[in-house]
């Protein structure tokens, strides 16, 4: 072998070896740009929630219940912001202690419950919370409680309030402490109240009630971009035992297979399939296509045959 082709096979392998070195660092500048993309999107911020209520719900008991009711919040509602990834990760630095969960199985919506917005403003990036201070869940009193609308159905199935304007006037809305099971029936839905309309929030003549506040942004157009509000109110119809037949029938439990849901609130092809995966399996799932589409690129650098000269 001549000294000729050892100097051109040399040169082949250090050209491999440049193209390799600038398809993985392509590679990965592309993948950064991917998730820092998803994560500013409405349904990234959707997972990203879904994921922070799944955390802090997971294992809750009514003794976890009992203690996290004394701990420090606020109602100050001038101080909570809009959802945004930068809000996501700002609250993730403080916890979130749930003092409940709450289910409409109807429209697949299911949250934890927090007392208030938190000592850090941090609880509405996890669920739902209470709004009104000294109100009691299935007390004689409008237990008000209040979230994001996340504008994630479509691909997600909804997550937080996502799916409040699609409910229906008898719809059944669960909330419970793991002691006790509260079922309310819907009564009334509007679309249009305006943030300074708080007589929504007040109580009536002892009446055992809930009310459910979001954004009316999934449609813009009508209601403007947090302009409106849309507020769904039911009246108090029974009280269950909080036992593990019955969390898991009304879609109480932390682990939630959308089983109620009307066949017009679930998602539509693809994402019908995808609304149960968690941001950790989204994230398996595109590190995966990442890796082969690296390998497939990497793979046809160093086998493809070089052509030889006439």
């Amino acid at each position: 072998m001549s000294l000729k082709h050892h100097v051109s096979r040399a040169k082949v392998i250090k050209n491999k070896i440049f193209n390799s070195i600038i398809i993985l660092f392509l590679g990965l500048i592309a993948a950064f740009g991917v998730v820092i993309w998803f994560d500013n999107t409405e349904t990234g911020n959707a997972y990203h929630v879904k994921e922070n209520a799944a955390t802090v719900s997971q294992g809750l008991t009514a003794e976890k219940v009992k203690e996290n009711k004394k701990k420090k919040t606020s109602y100050d509602a001038r101080k909570t912001t809009s959802i945004s990834a930068q809000e996501l990760w700002r609250s993730r630095k403080y916890p979130a202690s749930p003092i409940g969960r709450m289910s409409i199985p109807s429209v697949n919506i299911h949250n934890p419950v927090f007392e208030g917005y938190g000592s850090q403003m941090q609880n509405l990036s996890y669920g739902v919370c209470t709004v009104v201070p000294n109100r009691q869940m299935g007390g004689k009193n409008n237990y008000v409680l209040a979230g994001h609308y996340m504008g994630s159905a479509a691909v997600s199935g909804g997550a937080v309030l996502d799916n409040l304007h699609l409910t229906h006037k008898n719809d059944l809305i669960y909330v419970t402490d793991l002691t006790k099971i509260y079922e309310y029936k819907e009564k009334s839905l509007a679309y249009d109240i305006k943030p300074t309309q708080i007589e929504v929030e007040h109580n009536h003549n002892n009446l055992g009630m809930i009310t459910l506040i979001t954004c009316s942004d999934f449609n813009t157009k009508l209601y403007g971009y947090g302009q409106h509000r849309t507020v769904a109110q039911g009246v108090l119809v029974k009280t269950y035992p909080a036992t593990q037949a019955n969390l898991e029938q009304f879609e109480l439990t932390d682990k939630v297979h959308h089983s109620h849901a009307r066949p017009t609130v679930q998602p539509k092809g693809i994402a019908k399939s995808v609304q149960n995966l968690s941001l950790k399996r989204i994230r398996l799932i595109g590190a995966t296509v990442w890796a082969l589409i690296m390998a497939i690129l990497l793979f046809r650098i160093w086998h493809t045959p070089r052509r030889r000269k006439r």
